[in-house]
């Protein structure tokens, strides 16, 4: 099997795993979104409506989804092929 189909069989894993297994996890990126979404706020002195906040937050959580689950990809497909993988 070619590198990158790994990367994508595994990334997928990662994504069904978020929904189980590590799901202490999501809830986490789920709670460090949140403070992000505050930061933001309170650093560019903006007002955003709690509708806005929660799609703020919401945003920033799964770019940590999907950046926690091409990790996992790599860091399988790296295992397995002993090799270095460079995105």
């Amino acid at each position: 099997m070619k590198t990158g189909n790994m990367i994508k069989e595994y990334t997928r894993e990662a994504n069904f795993k978020l929904e189980d297994q590590y799901n202490g996890t999501k809830e986490a990126i789920r709670l460090i979104a949140e403070d992000r979404a505050g930061e933001f706020i309170l650093m560019g002195d903006i007002g955003l409506t709690k509708d806005e906040k929660q799609l703020l937050a919401e945003l920033i959580a799964a770019s940590m989804m999907q950046s926690f689950s091409l990790g996992y990809g790599v860091g399988k497909v790296e295992g397995k092929t002993k090799k270095q993988i460079f995105l």
